[in-house]
């Protein structure tokens, strides 16, 4: 079986000390993979639902939900290969301040060439462009930006302030599978700390898909809604993290994450 929440967790806790690298991981993911094709076919048939990377579950919530302003915090647009490149929305944003390497600043002209019209990209740090930029509400919001519990913090909230009522809120890098892996915000950083603290709050419904494809992407999501607050205090720490994941995290499996997220494809299935 695919892993599920209780197992998730149970792995992490067991191989803290073990696994120091992502390498270590892909053993794992290969028969994880595996074993989730199987049961996918088995519970849906041939065609399996499309949650394999982020941007195809992205692109499941536009369509299922009718979409239609994307907020990529984090956007790439100047590149092909990017998660915003592949999103289709009728209208999409993106914020990214720019790269040491002034990247985009040299390819500025042709990645404003490919924005439709309609989109834009912000050069603006995401603090930036919600208070002197954003003059709509957005029907899904994407966080991906710097990968640091104050910053993950801020862009929730922001977020939250410019969400459409119907509206969610995608994370990115909520679990990171070794210590060493928490310690950078340029890799997967503490994102998971930002993401706990609005476990607290009562009216909001959120949760974290355990990684269902052989991938260590984890993805979060926060709507509008309501949640059992988690009830302990939050200790900003790897081993907290690992310890109390199940219920911290609000963990779910890609069944209920159907369930839950996706009621309209559920009934297709």
């Amino acid at each position: 079986m695919p892993l599920d929440r209780t197992r998730f967790g149970e792995l992490l806790r067991s191989q803290r000390e073990i696994y120091k690298e992502m390498d270590d991981w892909r053993p794992v993911y290969a028969s994880q993979n595996n074993r989730a094709v199987r049961i996918a076919k088995t519970l849906w048939g041939d065609n399996p639902p499309w949650v394999q990377d982020k941007a195809q579950v992205i692109n499941g919530l536009i369509g299922a939900n009718d979409y239609k302003e994307y907020l990529e915090i984090g956007g790439q647009p100047w590149s092909e290969r990017s998660t915003f490149a592949k999103i289709v929305c009728e209208r999409k944003d993106s914020v990214n301040p720019g790269h040491e390497d002034g990247r985009d600043e040299k390819h500025k002209g042709q990645f404003e060439d490919k924005m439709s019209p309609g989109n834009n990209h912000y050069h603006l740090y995401s603090d930036e462009f919600f208070k002197e930029a954003c003059d709509k509400k957005y029907d899904i919001v994407f966080i991906d930006g710097f990968h640091e519990h104050s910053q993950v913090y801020r862009d929730i909230e922001n977020s939250l302030n410019n969400l459409t009522d119907n509206g969610i809120i995608v994370l990115h890098d909520m679990i990171p599978l070794t210590r060493d892996l928490e310690t950078s915000p340029f890799r997967t950083g503490d994102c998971w700390r930002g993401f706990a603290d609005f476990r607290k709050r009562e009216d909001l419904q959120m949760h974290v898909l355990v990684p269902p494809w052989g991938s260590e992407d984890s993805l979060g999501f926060i709507k509008k809604g309501s949640q059992v607050p988690f009830e302990k205090e939050i200790e900003y720490n790897y081993d907290f993290l690992l310890d109390n994941i199940e219920d911290l995290m609000s963990l779910i499996d890609l069944k209920s994450f159907i369930e839950i997220y996706l009621p309209q494809v559920n009934k297709q299935l």
